[in-house]
């Protein structure tokens, strides 16, 4: 077991390639499971290497943490992350609303760190995280995290103090609209809020893409899958959504 200064010092190292960001990037809930072969990311890896001026957040949940990260997932990693520096890899986290106990969070954080350089995840993605200061009074020493998922506007915006990026958006596409659902402020960063939206319109809404990227959104993730399987299905046009934040570098 990896100690927790060996943890905080991993993640401080990773945090270095979330500060440079300057254009809207994409970020991908990669709850597919990589079967034997990778075949199952084809679509992925095709979209990264057609878009290498693209930077990809790719979220890795084996089984709502580490575990089960098997040899397939040990096979496709690496594939992920050869296809160029604009690929990174964040390994999912599950904090239960700030309710689950912060050793079991920090086990997989350690169990993430401890990977292989192969397949070590770049940084940490936090799902599920409270939107209160009761959840910051729990975690104030953890600086060094990347991205937390509230999926909504957060109440304590010390949030924005201790994290790389923050999810201020998961929702339905029918009840998200840009920008009157976010709260943007100097306390409330644009370039620091990522939105993700599910059952969007089976035609990619390009026009809500312009609008973010103008506006300085972090990185956004858009389906038009259903809320039960957005994350464990590659969205029908996700090359063309790809293509289109490209386009808006």
């Amino acid at each position: 077991m990896f100690s927790l200064r060996t943890v905080f010092a991993a993640l401080l190292l990773c945090q270095t390639f979330l500060s440079a960001q300057a254009s809207i990037a994409a970020i991908f809930p990669f709850y597919i499971y990589p079967d034997d072969g990778c075949t199952a990311w084809t679509t992925v890896f095709d979209s990264i290497t057609a878009n290498p001026d693209l930077l990809f957040y790719i979220v890795i949940n084996p089984n709502s943490g580490p575990d089960d990260f098997d040899s397939n997932y040990q096979a496709c990693v690496p594939e992920l992350l050869a296809l160029g520096n604009n690929v990174k890899i964040l390994g999912y986290v599950d904090t239960g609303n700030g309710k689950r106990a912060s050793f079991d969070v920090l086990d997989d954080i350690a169990t993430y760190m401890g990977f292989p350089t192969a397949y070590r995840p770049s940084g940490i993605f936090f799902d599920d995280t409270s939107a209160t200061s009761k959840f910051l009074s729990n975690y104030t020493a953890y600086a060094t995290q990347v991205i937390f998922n509230p999926g909504e506007n957060v109440a304590d915006t010390s949030f924005f103090s201790i994290a790389d990026f923050i999810v201020t958006a998961e929702d339905f596409y029918d009840d998200f609209s840009f920008p009157s659902s976010l709260v943007i402020n100097s306390a409330n960063p644009v370039g620091q809020q990522i939105v993700i939206i599910h059952d969007a319109p089976t035609t990619l809404p390009t026009s809500l893409m312009e609008e973010m990227a103008t506006a300085g959104i972090a990185a956004t993730f858009i389906t038009s899958v259903d809320n039960s399987n957005a994350y464990n299905t590659t969205p029908p046009y996700w090359e063309q959504e790809c293509a289109e934040l490209t386009s808006l570098q």
